[in-house]
């Protein structure tokens, strides 16, 4: 987990950077949309992923790797008949759940907030009054705030409406945002902020998104015949500190009005041609090929927490049982008997009934041949010798089957 909220962090942060270096000031305003949205699933979605780069054959696996040697018990003196059962250092724990805890606990407030925005806004829209204008629906609230829009509603104040004193250059400007659907790249960074909201570079992002919106908006409503001046003077003279829900597209969020007049004013330029794209081809080729080859799936064990499972790896031990059992509804290796005897480690025990001590069993090759679960295997009789893989060298040994680590059972006559 913590390798991947590093990887998403260093793709948040690469993106942003690059996005600022190369088409921060420029004028293509839909391609810098696609941009950054894509740039957010990258970052989201390509840590996530594993695949293995090492397609050597076991011939090919430096035997220093490999766990093949058997240590025999030639005598064995049984412990109690208890179940020693591996133990957590509390003081290695107690932190990380804490910060666990913590992060759920945001999130949940976050989610909680999302939902009452949500809430507002729809109420807003239902209880509203409705009017048409110009083959557009508005909706007249009593609030005294400056047009806004959020989806395919567009609120402006019921009294401004009604007199008159609006400026048709502020309902071009919301009917752009509801044309070009601004509010589901809202809503989708708004959802990540939840998951995210650690994370700096996902409220960078948001600003980004959210002011070139604006420039979206602005250019349409330049290139349906306003004069730039003359809708830079509405910027200004609507620009009023009030404020809607976080994720409607509003007229006058002063802090993007600099910026706006600033864009206003390259209208004329001649936009960059599309190519400029190309030189996002190597930085997500770099962050690709960093994040998404050769790592262990994130949801396994946290490296913080030892336990006697962790002591297990790579040292075969002895186990005597009637019957073997990979549960597939808990991955946990279970064994059967009514005189279940393990040394395995600081495991020493024997007892009647069902053990389990080696933990997540995510892939179990019994006798050379791989294993299937809920499958009851008869080992009365016989000596098991057991060797846990790390993720590593199982991963060599059996290929993406073993990125999380492999069990092998071997059983010899007693």
């Amino acid at each position: 987990m913590i390798e991947y909220l590093i990887e998403s962090t260093l793709c948040f942060a690469i993106f942003y950077v690059g996005f600022d270096v190369f088409f921060k000031n420029t004028t293509n305003y839909k391609a810098n949309r696609s941009i950054l949205l894509l740039a957010l699933v990258f970052s989201v979605l390509v840590p996530l992923l594993a695949i293995p780069l090492d397609t050597s054959s076991i011939s090919d696996i430096d035997p220093k790797n490999q766990v093949m040697e058997v240590l025999s018990v030639s005598s064995y003196l049984p412990a109690e008949n208890t179940l020693a059962l591996p133990t957590v250092n509390q003081d290695f724990i107690s932190m990380p759940l804490l910060l666990i805890s913590i992060y759920f606990i945001v999130s949940f407030a976050l989610l909680i907030r999302f939902g009452w925005h949500l809430k507002t806004l729809l109420l807003k829209q239902y209880r509203s009054e409705k009017v048409n204008y110009n083959g557009h629906t508005l909706s007249l609230i009593e609030e005294n705030v400056p047009p806004f829009t959020f989806f395919q509603s567009i609120f402006i104040n019921k009294t401004d409406f009604k007199s008159g004193k609006f400026k048709k250059e502020l309902i071009i400007h919301e009917i752009a945002h509801k044309h070009q659907w601004h509010s589901i790249d809202i809503v989708f960074i708004e959802l990540l902020q939840i998951v995210f909201w650690f994370n700096p570079f996902v409220y960078l992002f948001k600003q980004r998104i959210k002011i070139n919106h604006e420039y979206l908006a602005d250019r349409f409503v330049l290139l349906c015949g306003t004069r730039s001046a003359e809708y830079a003077d509405q910027l200004l003279q609507y620009t009023f500190p009030h404020k809607v829900a976080g994720f409607a597209s509003a007229f006058n969020n002063p802090l993007t009005i600099k910026n706006r007049l600033i864009m206003i004013s390259k209208f004329q330029e001649k936009r960059p041609k599309a190519y400029r794209l190309l030189l996002l081809i190597p930085i997500a080729v770099f962050l690709f090929v960093s994040t998404a080859f050769n790592k262990v799936h994130f949801f396994e064990y946290p490296q913080w927490i030892q336990t006697e499972n962790d002591r297990l790896l790579e040292s075969p031990g002895t186990v005597y049982a009637d019957y073997l059992f990979w549960s597939k509804a808990d991955n946990e290796l279970y064994l059967k008997g009514t005189n279940v005897r393990i040394k395995h480690g600081e495991n020493d025990f024997v007892l009647n009934g069902r053990a389990s001590y080696l933990g997540k069993v995510h892939y179990f090759v019994f006798n050379n041949e791989p294993a299937s679960y809920d499958n009851t295997i008869n080992v009365s009789g016989k000596k098991c010798i057991v060797v846990k893989l790390s993720p590593e060298n199982a991963q060599k040994k059996y290929g993406s089957k073993g990125k999380l680590g492999a069990v092998e059972i071997t059983t010899v006559s007693k």
